[in-house]
């Protein structure tokens, strides 16, 4: 008897212990895997902060064309990589604007970058102001390329200041609209490890500019793009009205009677151009 009881407690043990192997096993896959997804995704965000630096650092490369003979500061350094990240979002200096330079296109309200209109404005000579030879002083007039036609609504002035290791930058809409600004303070020493003395690598120069994108952006330029557009009564963000009016138009072609009442309830304006595209489309089919 006690043989017997001995036997199957050790039988017992035996599957508790594949039980519990086979747990600790599945554990492991699905951290295995786990490990794996979490590589996967390290490695795509830093292929597109990876992206990101080198459109920058591609913009830069042209803008420090036009300053080979004039080592820069790294103030200097930081207020060009700004410039070049606004020009990213969608504004444009003024004075390329004036002088319609030729290639530049005008942005959908939704849309910010546009590769075309990068390359055409770090091409030009830049036509900031700034204070020679501190270089704690920088100024440039832009305007928002949402429209083809100039719009004291769409102007913007980008000053920075320089004080001790910060630069204090800041973005005033037109005093017109009424509108307020924005700011944000940068160390330079963050993103701007030495000045550029065109003897050393223009990429040894600089540092986390992905990071440098977003604070301009989240803080700096989208929000003042956005209240621009929005004065404009433009679509600043991906929306179903921010499409072309005759993308809607097809949309709405797809739609039965039934939707296209049901849609209508979304909004006034979508109200209003429902209505116009049934009196279309009535008149058409008559």
């Amino acid at each position: 008897m006690v043989k017997l009881v001995s036997a199957i407690g050790c039988v017992a043990l035996t599957c508790l212990a594949y039980q519990v192997h086979f747990l600790l096993s599945g554990e492991q896959r699905r951290n295995r895997k786990h490990r794996q997804r979490l590589l996967v995704w390290i490695m795509e965000g830093n292929e597109e902060d990876n992206s990101i630096e080198r459109s920058i650092l591609d913009g830069l490369k042209q803008l420090h064309k036009f300053f080979i003979n004039k080592p820069l500061s790294q103030a200097h350094c930081l207020f060009l990589a700004v410039y070049v990240i606004g020009i990213q979002v969608g504004f444009i200096p003024q004075n390329f604007f004036l002088n319609r330079l030729m290639g530049l296109t005008q942005l959908e309200s939704w849309s910010t970058f546009k590769k075309s209109n990068v390359e055409i404005c770090c091409n030009q000579a830049p036509t900031y102001e700034y204070d020679s030879p501190h270089e704690t002083f920088f100024t440039e007039n832009f305007i928002t390329a949402a429209s083809v036609e100039e719009d004291d609504i769409l102007k913007s002035k980008l000053v920075a200041l320089v004080t001790g290791d910060f630069m204090m930058v800041t973005l005033s809409p037109h005093p017109s609209t009424q509108s307020l600004g924005r700011s944000t303070c940068l160390s330079i020493g963050r993103y701007v490890i030495k000045y550029s003395d065109n003897e050393i690598p223009l990429e040894s120069c600089y540092q986390k500019l992905n990071q440098l994108q977003i604070q301009l952006r989240n803080e700096l330029f989208v929000p003042v793009r956005i209240s621009q557009l929005t004065l404009l009564d433009a679509s600043p963000l991906p929306s179903f009205m921010g499409i072309p009016r005759e993308l809607r138009f097809e949309v709405y072609k797809y739609l039965k009677s039934t939707d296209l009442k049901k849609l209508a309830w979304v909004n006034k304006a979508i109200q209003m151009e429902t209505k116009l595209f049934s009196t279309k489309n009535n008149s058409l089919s008559n």
